[in-house]
């Protein structure tokens, strides 16, 4: 049994999904022979972005525990609170071979909301908050595998980090703005274009 937590920077997906649409790609829409495949992404604008097939190519017989979800919004703090309620109703299942496990159940999303003073600023609210969190789990042997979704190199040092403690890293991205310097550092990278997004004509 592998265990398995979820850890997903959620601005910096929200931020790349909106940059990819802008460039003209199509959101991923739901297959109406096969509705569990390609469903449909879950979006607020300039808030949040999910698809609750994110978390994929996992190993069999894997156990996913926990789906945090962590992102800043600036607004008064019933804003916030009506975000992470927001969050809180979406979640995920256990993608191995492309198929959902059947016996996995769906997991909800863990909000991590943190209030910032302007809309353009960039806080470190995220990035400090998400490693203190993987790093306490990861000492208290609370997981196998950590699944992180970002393509902010900046999470370098913690996947390094993990790894020396003989934990398994998954990283996933979009490829908009990833840095190619994530590709080959954890034990699996999986690219999510093909879950948020439909394939590219190119014809």
């Amino acid at each position: 049994m592998t265990r398995v937590m979820v850890f997903v920077d959620g601005e910096n997906l929200t931020t790349r999904y909106e940059a990819m649409l802008k460039a003209g790609r199509v959101s991923k829409l739901p297959d109406p022979l096969y509705p569990m495949n390609g469903r449909v992404v879950a979006h607020s604008p300039g808030q949040f972005a999910w698809s609750p097939d994110s978390a994929r190519e996992l190993p069999v017989g894997t156990v996913l525990t926990r789906l945090y979800y962590y992102t800043t919004l600036q607004g008064a703090h019933e804003a916030v609170d009506n975000l992470s309620s927001h969050i809180a109703t979406h979640g995920a299942s256990p993608l191995i071979d492309g198929q959902i496990w059947t016996h996995a159940a769906t997991v909800r999303l863990v909000p991590r909301v943190f209030k910032k003073e302007s809309r353009g600023t960039k806080t470190k609210s995220v990035d400090i908050n998400l490693c203190v969190d993987v790093m306490e789990l990861v000492s208290n042997n609370a997981l196998d595998l950590v699944y992180l979704i970002t393509g902010d190199v900046d999470y370098r040092p913690l996947i390094d980090a993990v790894m020396r403690t003989g934990k398994r890293v998954y990283v996933a991205s979009l490829s908009s703005g990833r840095s190619t310097r994530l590709l080959d550092i954890p034990d699996k990278f999986i690219d999510l274009d093909p879950v948020y997004f439909q394939p590219v004509d190119r014809e």
